[in-house]
């Protein structure tokens, strides 16, 4: 996955739900895949925009998530889009509370797509870690330390042996990598691929 990928975030639904239906069988494990990092950093210009609005109709219309008006004020200001920042916050909380990984994951989505926030800012992280329980200090502690940026570059490098697209959904059983999403899967198929790999 990636924070700045539309159909990512139209795929949040599901992974959470996903997660809280299988918590206890399966370990979630969540790899952002840098996107848009090093050179591939851009200002969020009129013609990005455009492009994205395109992605944006096409993804409400297959997954039936909503993009909240205040992304769309959003999307007027040429900020800077970079995944480095939002993955570094989701290794963060893989790191200092594990289990409210994929909660956190799509807080973070929603942050920037229904609410409207820009996740260049710490502001951003900290109402969401408050949100969840998770202390602010040690979040940003781990957050802008070195340990988490090379950690953050090490989940780049790993992401990119699974994925070929975003979003990318494997189900790995003693060593065998099995490919249940590449693209947006209902939720149903979902279920159904998992199961099967449960028998």
């Amino acid at each position: 996955m990636d924070p700045l990928c539309g159909w990512c975030y139209g795929n949040s639904d599901n992974v959470l739900e996903l997660f809280e239906k299988y918590n206890n069988d399966i370990k979630f494990e969540i790899l952002p895949g840098g996107m848009w990092v090093g050179e591939n950093v851009r200002r969020q210009s009129p013609q990005i925009v455009s492009f994205f609005l395109r992605h944006d109709t096409a993804v409400e219309e297959h997954t039936g998530i909503e993009f909240g008006n205040a992304y769309r004020e959003l999307l007027k200001q040429e900020i800077v889009l970079d995944s480095e920042i939002p993955s570094r916050a989701i290794v963060t909380i893989q790191n200092i509370a594990p289990e409210l990984t994929v909660p956190f994951m799509v807080a973070v989505q929603r942050a920037r797509y229904y609410f409207g926030k820009d996740l260049n800012l710490d502001e951003t992280y900290l109402s969401v870690a408050e949100d969840l329980g998770i202390d602010e200090q040690t979040f940003l502690d781990y957050f802008h330390s070195d340990k988490a940026r090379k950690e953050t570059q090490n989940t780049f490098q790993k992401a990119v042996q699974f994925a070929q697209s975003f979003p990318t959904m494997l189900v790995e059983n003693n060593g065998k990598y099995t490919v249940i999403e590449q693209g947006y899967a209902s939720l149903s198929d979902l279920e159904q691929r998992i199961e099967a790999l449960k028998n």
